[in-house]
């Protein structure tokens, strides 16, 4: 295993103190004995904490894979300790954002999703230039990145990046004798076919304004299948014809076979049991469905989203040192020793995260293995990759308000009789009242 540059850097090992040293030989003898694990207490007494704040720590089938690279970090040098901060991943974005408006945030180590990372690094200023852990590793960061750069530095390296796509149960569509769709309409008949409530749900998607940005983060993508955007520029485009059709497919699939008014862990739970034959969701939630039932993972292939640009959103959530740590050589230290393709291509196959950060496969035959025998990543792979930023205008930056008021007004068009143009009309005038805020 790979050492981090901390390895080292300790403190001198305090030896027997003078009253012991006049005390004799026999008790020079035993503290000479027990002066290593007394070492060893004071150093651990003397390690700075590094707070890395993140989700991870509660997501089931990923937070195990985390915890190994944090111990093997802690484990790998004296100087420093990592520990846990944060919130579930609906709640975190907004507590993040409300931290970094009161004037900073509580953590040496930022996990961002991509939204909350252009936020800190163009709007609050407190990330600090990653590049010379790229020059020392001689990776080359994966195109995503390029919304992490400003002004030629790169603030952010890709912990975690997830694209959307469509993930099923092989053996509940062939029993119903249907295929991946193809496009839209293909794709609400085929939900419509494998639903059979309350035994069994077409598609998994997530519905409650409980789920905040779980919801949003799907729901964000339905600009999509019609080529649209949410804005452009300060321009909010939530009534376009584009997005309002998108936003009507996502309505028709909710009819055809949605668990409707149920939490997203419940759904889950629902898909891991055999009960919901497919979901329209990110590559974790191969791990989500593998933790909860190992034995449905057979069972699980990917298809590109079913409209016909293929475009979905890509999120990297990158690991960002954070400038207004009193740590930040020590977080630099964590995020370099993260990115060891030895680390890192361990992190991907505990996790089953399948799109590296950087030319991994090149620098990692155990990674390169690990891809050959994953057929479910293959729609993963043949969707073609957005970018949230790309479809967001200048609201990327209050993503999270933005998302609250798409949500809290689409809502009311799920009702018997509701309307998505409707929704979509009084979302747009809020949004224009928003984008004079920004």
């Amino acid at each position: 295993m790979a050492t981090s540059e901390a390895t080292g850097r300790t403190g001198a090992s305090r030896g027997p103190s003078r009253r012991r040293f006049l005390s004799g030989a026999a008790a020079l003898g035993a503290s000479a004995a027990l002066a290593p694990l007394a070492a060893g207490r004071v150093r651990a007494q003397e390690r700075k904490t590094l707070k890395l704040m993140s989700w991870e720590q509660f997501q089931p089938g990923e937070k195990d894979g985390w915890n190994a690279v944090l111990d093997k970090f802690n484990q790998s040098q004296s100087q420093y300790k990592v520990e846990w901060t944060g919130w579930p991943a609906s709640q975190y974005a907004s507590n993040v954002v409300i931290q970094a408006q009161a004037g900073g945030i509580d953590a040496d180590i930022l996990m961002a999703m991509p939204d909350l990372a252009a936020q800190t690094i163009r709007k609050f200023k407190f990330a600090e230039p990653l590049d010379p852990i790229v020059a020392d590793l001689g990776i080359t960061p994966s195109g995503g990145h390029a919304f992490l750069k400003q002004d030629g530095k790169l603030y952010g390296l890709s912990a975690i990046d997830v694209n959307f796509a469509l993930v099923y149960n092989k053996a509940l569509f062939e029993k119903a004798g249907v295929k991946p769709a193809t496009s839209a309409d293909e794709w609400v008949e085929t939900t419509a076919k494998l639903t059979d409530r309350p035994n069994q749900f077409g598609i998994a998607l997530t519905n409650t304004i409980a789920d905040g940005g779980e919801w949003w983060f799907q729901l964000q993508n339905f600009c999509l299948p019609y080529d649209g955007k949410w804005a452009e520029g300060k321009t909010p485009l939530a009534n376009s014809e584009a997005t309002v059709k998108g936003l009507e497919l996502w309505k028709r699939l909710y009819e055809a076979g949605v668990p409707q008014g149920t939490a997203q862990g419940a759904i889950m739970k629902l898909a891991a049991d055999g009960r919901v034959a497919q979901a329209f969701g990110v590559n974790p939630t191969v791990v989500v469905l593998r933790a909860t039932n190992p034995d449905i993972y057979p069972n699980l292939l990917s298809a590109a989203p079913p409209w016909a640009s293929r475009r979905s959103l890509d999120r990297i959530h990158p690991l960002m040192a954070l400038n207004t740590s009193k740590n930040v050589e020590g977080a630099m230290d964590f995020i370099k020793f993260a990115m060891q393709p030895d680390i890192m291509a361990e992190l991907m196959e505990t996790n089953l995260y399948v799109i590296p950060p950087y030319d991994l496969a090149a620098k990692s035959e155990k990674f390169k293995a690990f891809l050959a025998d994953k057929p479910w990543v293959s729609g993963f792979n043949e969707a073609k990759q957005v970018s949230p930023i790309d479809v967001m205008g200048d609201f990327a930056y209050v993503d999270d308000q933005f998302g609250r008021i798409i949500m809290q007004n689409f809502q009311r068009a799920l009702q018997p009789g509701g309307s998505v143009k409707a929704a979509m009309d009084a979302a747009q005038r809020q949004l224009e009242g928003l984008a004079a805020r920004i």
